[in-house]
């Protein structure tokens, strides 16, 4: 990296050398800038738009919204209310 006495240094001296320095900085600035778009767009990258397994996520927001939009009944489970069942009877000799 130059100092700025040396770039003062060589704008009087020489401007052509300057504008070569200046022109290899673009580049080089062009480069990073690419690099970065490319590593921007892998970070962005989960299991939910690309191919990569879930277990790569690093930062998930939160829980993706429920596939299913059904409401819990309010319905307890299993038989119906009154309904005596019935059960095998036991026996005296079983195999």
């Amino acid at each position: 990296m130059m100092k700025r006495e040396e770039i003062l240094a060589l704008c009087t001296s020489n401007p052509e050398v300057i504008a070569t320095y200046i022109e290899s900085l673009e580049s080089q600035i062009k480069q990073l800038s690419e690099k970065l778009q490319v590593l921007e767009s892998r970070l962005n990258q989960n299991s939910r738009n690309s191919s990569k397994p879930p277990s790569t996520d690093f930062f998930v927001k939160g829980k993706p919204n429920p596939k299913s939009l059904r409401k819990k009944s309010e319905k307890n489970p299993g038989g119906q209310e009154g309904h005596p069942g019935t059960t095998l009877k036991m026996v005296d000799n079983p195999d």
